[in-house]
């Protein structure tokens, strides 16, 4: 079972909107007709807006730019 530090990240970390600026960004990405799913393409476009470095299966992780 996950210990306390475990949960405290995930309450105190910060949540990105998937707000007008990741839509347009999401539909932008749509129109190239990448195949990816649809909760990754969302997260990546999050990512994206929030100028974040999403790292693939490689290189895990995420970093600020």
């Amino acid at each position: 079972m996950p210990n306390a530090e475990f949960f405290l990240v995930f309450a105190t970390a910060p949540i990105l909107p998937f707000d007008a600026g990741a839509i347009a960004v999401d539909q932008r990405v749509r129109s190239l007709q990448i195949r990816v799913s649809t909760m990754d393409l969302r997260i990546a476009t999050v990512g994206i807006q929030a100028a974040l470095d999403i790292k693939g299966d490689y290189s895990p992780g995420i970093s600020k730019r």
